[in-house]
Formats: structure tokens, sequence, C-alpha cells
């Protein structure tokens, strides 16, 4: 339910592709075509794909498909700069000032503030005058191909009005729906045990430690003892996992290990855990672990439905949600915001905030609801309906759509021609070798 930081993956991405080539300077690099005197070379593939992959959140295409793809572009990038060079085509420093500052600029939206730029920048040592080097070669290639493009009449392309409204009659339940969406902020009053409960689960814990340091094997103890049932059976080996895969909390004791070694009892969620460091590899651990669990039961339900139930009432009594939330709720990221979780997507939306917002209007509170983590006191301080955009909305969108289009097939056919005019060998191929 929390909202996540994309933009932060995002620029990782984008600079790996942009940057990648950076890194390999002065290492070995494959040829992967030729096209007239111009070299494209492999990590230039595959700084591409990456790139794609991000843009498109394509995790399914497979690698072959995807760089025969990413191949084609990159060879008709170069014929477009190497017939622009033959045709004597070039661009002022001014045109490429204006676009990389555009450029520049956009990237920079993607971020809250300039600092958190930068920061990024630096994490991935990176500066902003090599941002602008590699972002001006993208700029000039791009400045060439249009006017090339232009040279030829190919950007001579009209789309008219009727044109563009058949295409919505025809696609507007694809193209023109708007999803609604919602801004929700909540309490929430988890599912604790009691003290008691607390109590002799810590202690058993602790027993079980004293055994293991009496000399007591570790997997037969956890047959006897572990109530996890997923491993118990096991002796409470987990197997080979890879690093990224464990649970951030056994990840975090089992750093401090070394092989054989054995934590002291900490707190999961389900209870207390004991884990012993079995084997490592680069990436990868082997452990095993003992559950002594500490279950919830009706009672402690009950004891978190009247908190949250006093608390409804204090809502009604005027007492400001944001104050109640900082106070009372156990979810630690929202509290400080006085419970603000921030804007989703009414179909992304999981239970049970989905079934209650529907019965809500902009400014109301639900009643307290239970999910797994607890009961939720939900606020609904926006909501945005699901719509469908008229032509008049959309109808700059659908002509620049289909100019692109258009402009594309155009430039296929081009790229056919020239292409049959320069030299092109693509590596590892039984492809045909033009030459002029």
């Amino acid at each position: 339910m929390f909202l996540s930081r994309r933009w932060l993956a995002f620029l990782a991405l984008f600079l790996l592709s942009l940057f990648n080539g950076v890194a390999l300077a002065g290492s070995a690099d494959s040829i992967a075509a030729v096209v007239g005197n111009k070299i494209i070379l492999e990590s230039e593939v595959q700084q591409l794909m990456t790139y794609l992959r991000l843009m498109s959140g394509d995790t399914i295409t497979d690698d072959s498909l995807l760089r025969t793809s990413v191949l084609r572009r990159l060879l008709d990038e170069a014929l477009l700069s190497e017939q622009a060079e033959q045709e004597s085509i070039d661009v002022t420093r001014e045109e490429i000032a204006a676009g990389v500052t555009e450029n520049l600029n956009s990237l920079k939206e993607r971020f809250a503030t300039e600092a958190e730029f930068r920061q990024t920048l630096a994490a991935e040592g990176l500066t902003e005058k090599q941002l602008r080097d590699r972002i001006s070669k993208e700029v000039r290639r791009n400045l060439l191909a249009r006017k090339l493009l232009e040279k030829e009449g190919l950007t001579q392309i009209y789309i008219s009005p009727a044109e563009a409204e058949q295409f919505y009659n025809t696609h507007k339940d694809s193209i023109a729906r708007v999803p609604g969406r919602v801004e929700l902020s909540h309490i929430l009053i988890a599912l604790k045990p009691s003290d008691s409960a607390e109590a002799s689960a810590a202690q058993r814990a602790q027993d079980v430690l004293n055994l293991i340091a009496r000399g007591g094997d570790f997997a037969t103890l956890a047959r006897s003892f572990s109530e996890d049932k997923k491993t118990v059976a096991r002796g409470g080996d987990w197997g080979w996992q890879d690093t990224n895969a464990i649970p951030w909390e056994f990840k975090l004791v089992l750093n401090q290990l070394q092989y054989g070694q054995v934590s002291p009892p900490f707190r999961i969620r389900s209870g207390y855990c004991i884990v012993q460091l079995t084997e490592r590899s680069k990436n990868r651990l082997r452990f095993r672990s003992i559950l002594i669990a500490v279950p919830i039961t009706r009672a402690d339900t009950l004891r978190a439905l009247s908190t949250a139930r006093k608390i409804k009432n204090m809502l009604k009594q005027g007492v400001p949600f944001e104050s109640l939330a900082r106070r009372y709720s156990d979810d630690p990221e929202t509290a400080k915001e006085g419970g603000y979780l921030g804007t989703f997507y009414l179909d992304g939306l999981m239970p049970p905030f989905d079934q209650v917002i529907t019965q809500l209007d902009s400014g109301a509170v639900s009643e307290p609801v239970l999910s797994e983590h607890g009961f939720h006191i939900i606020k609904l301080l926006n909501k945005e309906p699901t719509r469908t955009l008229s032509f008049l909305e959309i109808q700059d969108a659908i002509r620049n759509y289909l100019y692109e289009q258009r402009f594309a097939e155009r430039l296929r056919q081009y790229l056919d021609r020239v292409e049959r005019n320069i030299y092109v060998e693509v590596k590892g191929t039984r492809r045909q070798v033009n030459a002029p």
C-alpha cells in the first residue's frame, strides 16, 4: 500500500545505459556491426537493451529478440548519420545547446529537488559535465537525422481531423480511459500479542539458545522446538538462498555471523527466531533457523478493535485525524506524516481499502476495518473517478501519434534505400554485406 520511489530506480538504470561506455573505456569490447566508417560496439547494444527494458517495463521479451531489435535501431541511426555526412548536412552549436538544455531539464524534472538530482549523479560516480557530453552527442545525431529527412521531404505529413476522430472512435476504450485515483490517509492499530505471551515466547527462545550453547545440535533442536512448518522437518535448513531473496530481518542478522555461528533470538513478525549460518558463497547464503511463534489470539484481536473504536469516537468528537495518527498509529512510515499514505489508482487498491473506498465520499472516515496487519481507520482525502477523455481533449495527442506512425513508415522505406548504397556488416551472422 505504500508509495514507491520509482524515479530513483529509473535514474540509476538510465545513467547506466548512458554511461556504461565510460566505465568500459580501456577495457576489451567486441564489434557488433560496421556501418560505413562507423563501428557499433557490443557495449552500445547492451546499454540500449537496458534502457529500452527500463522505459517499457518489459521483463518478458527474450534477450535474443530484444537484441535483434536494438541492433536494428543502432544500424538505422548509424545509416542516418553516415548519409548526413555524405550530403554535408550539419548542425550549429546553438542548435545542439538548445537541445541539450531541453533534454537535461526534462531529466531533472524527474527529481523533487536539484540536490536529489546531483546526489544521484554522485552516487553513480558521474558529473553533470559527463551527462551533458553524452546528451550532446545524442542531440547532434538526432538533429542531423531530422535535417536529412526534411531534405528528402519525409516530414511533410498531414493528419486530417477526420482521420484523427476515426482513430479515437475505434480505440477510445483503450486510449481515452483515465483510471480513477484516490488520496488516502490511515491509522493502523496493529494486532499485538499480550505482554505475557510476548515474555513467554522470548523466554522459550532463550532456553533453546542455552541448549545450543551447552553443545546441543542446532538441527536436532530445530526439529524438536521450531514452529516453522516450512523448515522444521529439515532441521530448520533453508537451503541455498540468493542474498537478494532473503527476508531483510534475516539478512541483517546473517551478515554479522561467521561460518557456524549462532545468533541470539531476534524478533520477526511471527515470533522469535534463532539462526545459524552454515555456508556462504559470493551471492548466496545457506542457514538454519528455529522459530518460537508468538500467536495472535482472539483476545488480542478484540483488544486492538477496542482501541480502534476509541480512536473513531475521538474523531467523531472533532479531534484532528492527523494528531491521532501521530499518537496512535502503528505504521511508522505514515504516523509521522499524520497518517498520509499517498495517491493510488482505484484499480490497484488491495483489500480492505478497495471495498471501503467505494462507500466513502471525499473527506469521510471509515469505521475500523481488518487486514492482516490489524485494524485500519481510513480517511478518503480525495477521489477522482474513472472517466473517458473526449476527442477534443486528446485530439492533439492522437494526431501526434498518427504523425509519428506515418513518419516511421516513411523512414523505414528511406533507410532501406540508403542501406543499399552504404557498407553494412553485422558480426556473427550470415547477413549480406552491402557495398557502394
